[in-house]
């Protein structure tokens, strides 16, 4: 009996086998022809497994696709219509499966060159508009506002010269000072404190008339009022300018402070009272050379060395030396510092606003 028999079972696993195999190899025939687009759109990949993708596409009017827009402008037209970016990518899709790539090269093709936009020409800012309105400018800047000069446009430097200056005057020794400045035809500096008496009065104005520059000290010469603020330091010098204005008619336009632009009384408040002097266009002198004649005990022969001495340092360069014509022992060396300077290759000029400051190094 056939059915049932070893060979029935033989013969049946043999057609299994067979059948399994074509099978397989039609399903690789129809893969084959997908992938080189060769069947008909019916039996394509996405017809037969996501035919809801068809009808989606079919549901909607034919439309025709600019290629003059961006694609991004493009695809938000597109979804305002209904179609969401999902849907027509699906759609491109199933019509190409490269269609992607052609769909932006199409849509987006490269930007023609177009020439360079033209420069917008705008207004520098003005300083009113880098200031911040927050940061309103100090109040101290509005006092005195006649307390202004004309700055200097440049400093020079006067190689060799030999600037005398006097603190503290006037007094009762600053006309024999003048009277050996005007034998030797020297004029010299007066850093003036100012002077109420009607003998102070005539000392400045004779040292303006007989040429020699006349400048700004302390009327109060109190350090510690003087530098507690920069206020202060503006009413000192303002009540000083004034008085010797008055006295000799000239406006100075050069001052010393009162122990020095750097001491230990103004250290906390220096840089500030400094960079308001300056913006009122007045320009300030330290010194080089020190007679140290108003330190306790000075003599003849400590003046005149020290004057001497530290003028050696400068004969290359220049020195401005600080004396006071309001010590006795400064009128005694006065005429002996002349000679040995003149002798050294100095040569006597008056201070003026022009002339290249010496100021003491800023200390932090």
């Amino acid at each position: 009996m056939y059915f049932g028999s070893v060979k029935f079972f033989k013969h049946l696993i043999y057609t299994v086998f067979f059948l399994f195999i074509g099978a397989i190899v039609l399903g690789l025939l129809w893969l084959g022809l997908g992938f080189f687009n060769l069947l008909p759109e019916s039996l394509k990949f996405g017809a037969t497994f996501f035919p809801e993708k068809e009808i989606i596409i079919e549901e909607k009017e034919e439309i025709t696709i600019p290629t003059e827009i961006p694609l991004s402008e493009l695809i938000e037209a597109l979804n305002a219509s209904g179609y969401d970016t999902e849907t027509l990518l699906d759609a491109i899709m199933i019509d190409d499966p490269d269609g992607t790539l052609n769909f932006a090269e199409e849509i987006a093709p490269e930007p023609a060159e177009t020439p360079p936009a033209e420069p917008v020409v705008t207004e520098p800012p003005t300083v009113t508009d880098l200031i911040d309105p927050e940061q309103s400018a100090p109040a101290y800047q509005k006092l005195y506002p006649d307390l202004y000069t004309e700055p200097p446009t440049e400093f020079i430097i006067e190689t060799g010269a030999a600037y005398l200056t006097f603190d503290d005057g006037p007094s009762e020794h600053t006309d024999d000072i003048l009277h050996i400045l005007e034998n030797y035809g020297i004029k010299a500096t007066f850093f003036f404190c100012g002077g109420t008496s009607e003998e102070d009065r005539q000392t400045m104005k004779r040292a303006a008339d007989e040429g020699h520059t006349i400048a700004i000290h302390s009327l109060s010469h109190n350090y510690t009022e003087v530098y507690a603020s920069v206020e202060s330091f503006l009413e000192d010098f303002n009540n000083t300018y004034q008085n010797v204005y008055e006295a000799t008619g000239v406006k100075p336009q050069i001052f010393r402070f009162p122990g020095g632009s750097i001491n230990n009384y103004n250290r906390f408040v220096y840089k500030e009272i400094i960079a308001e002097m300056t913006r009122r266009g007045f320009v300030y002198y330290d010194w080089n050379v020190s007679g140290s004649d108003a330190v306790e005990g000075a003599t003849w022969t400590t003046i005149y060395n020290s004057v001497i001495d530290g003028a050696k340092g400068h004969v290359d360069d220049r020195a401005i030396i600080l004396l006071h014509d309001s010590k006795s022992k400064t009128v005694t060396v006065v005429e002996d510092v002349i000679d040995e300077l003149t002798r050294m290759g100095y040569h006597f000029e008056p201070l003026r606003p022009d002339i290249m400051p010496v100021t003491f190094a800023y200390v932090s």
